[in-house]
């Protein structure tokens, strides 16, 4: 996994670049189109998901500027693939905000690569909306310029250790890759658990996600047959990490995330997948404005979890433009002001740009309800709660166990 570069690394490069240049005036011309970024993780451990959140922003951007765009300006939407990897992130930020100008970033989805890119925005006074859940994004946010989709590691933490609690596993043994995201979700989790009444029972350790195999960590992550493991990894890393699990003779419960046993993880274990335990933040199935989200991207509703990042990135252009139309500019403090606003309410519900704007005209405050959550968020940036839903494989499919709110 291109995850494991250490983000200090990352934040000293991005630093000692800074330095050598003034920050940006992010100060547009009313005639000119107003720019925005979309840097997605179109490749890498985030690969399945970049795209929808991509295929997001731009069909929203495509419908707004066929209705005459945001103040009477187009939107120019620039795409780059941050192949879910920081150094790239950096890489494709600094090209976003340095040549093509733009006033926000939006589609991030690694924690790594969103701690990476975010002392270049902060320097150039760009704002971040993200899909994180790190626990250092909050206080790495400090000019408040980063507005989070997603719940953080610690809601990651609560549901994932109640649904083990639930089913009987309070001792549980925890190892994950070394990165952002598991670091600090397998220390949640533990916290959780413990407040459940379970404990874990190992000195909690993590991995290098590029290794062909994991024999010595499997056998030290079973040592004295632990009743469950908890594993939050993805995809590629996880797939390796359970078929050394199954060859040990492990037998006991595992946990993990379910973006790690997607379609790729099924198809390359078959069988032995059946039992394994696993949750995600997941939009609300069945609403409204999820199944209009759905139809908008092509999709036919049927009840079950589909695009579960893409409904987060069409939630995040429209609260954008909405905010933008809100403040009558895209200066970037003004347009960070009003971005609560629209989102939190009071005011009227409204599901989509054309919908807000219209209000906005007719002199209402706005509460924009998204497809991917109530997106509604702390004075931190941070979302304020999420739908989680459980699930557990069985005959290769995964079958819900129960669905819970849980606070970021």
């Amino acid at each position: 996994m291109s995850l494991l570069i250490p983000r200090r690394a990352v934040l000293a490069a991005a630093g000692g670049a800074l330095l050598a240049r003034p920050a940006l005036v992010r100060a547009q011309s009313s005639s000119e189109p107003i720019r925005i970024g979309s840097l997605t993780p179109n490749t890498g451990g985030g690969g399945q998901f970049g795209p929808e959140i991509a295929e997001a922003h731009r069909k929203v951007v495509e419908l707004v500027n066929s209705q005459g765009g945001v103040l009477g300006r187009q939107i120019r939407l620039v795409q780059e693939n941050d192949e879910t990897n920081p150094e790239a992130a950096v890489r494709a930020a600094r090209k976003l905000i340095d040549a093509d100008r733009v006033m926000a970033l939006l589609g991030l989805w690694a924690s790594s690569s969103t701690l990476g890119v975010l002392p270049l925005a902060e320097a150039a006074n760009v704002l971040v909306f993200c899909t994180s859940s790190s626990d250092d994004i909050p206080r790495a946010n400090r000019r408040g310029l980063v507005f989070n989709f997603q719940p953080l590691n610690a809601a990651w933490g609560v549901a994932l250790a109640r649904l083990a609690a639930r089913r009987g596993f309070r001792e549980v043994a925890v190892a994950g890759p070394n990165n952002d995201f598991a670091t600090s979700l397998a220390h949640s989790f533990k916290a959780a658990l413990e407040a459940e009444g379970g404990r874990v029972v190992n000195d909690i350790f993590f991995y290098n996600a590029t290794q062909p195999s994991y024999r010595a960590e499997v056998e030290r992550l079973t040592r004295g047959n632990p009743p469950a493991l908890f594993i939050p990894g993805y995809v590629t890393d996880f797939t390796a990490f359970y078929r050394d699990i199954y060859r040990s003779g492990y037998r006991g419960q595992v946990f993990t995330i379910s973006f790690a046993v997607g379609p790729q993880f099924k198809q390359a274990v078959g069988a032995a997948a059946d039992g394994i335990l696993h949750g995600f933040p997941v939009p609300p199935v069945g609403s409204p404005t999820y199944d209009a989200y759905l139809r908008f991207v092509g999709k036919t509703p049927d009840g079950s979890v589909q695009n579960p990042y893409g409904c987060a990135g069409f939630d995040q252009i429209n609260v954008l433009l909405l905010a933008i139309a809100a403040a009558g500019t895209d200066n970037v403090d003004a347009v960070k002001a009003q971005i609560p606003r629209v989102a939190n309410g009071p005011g009227e519900r409204v599901t989509t740009f054309a919908e807000g704007l219209a209000a906005l005209r007719a002199g209402k405050t706005i509460n924009y309800e998204g497809a991917s959550s109530s997106v509604e968020f702390k004075p931190d940036g941070m979302l304020l709660a999420r739908d989680f839903e459980l699930y557990e494989i069985k005959g290769g499919r995964d079958v819900s166990v129960e669905r819970i709110t849980s606070a970021a």
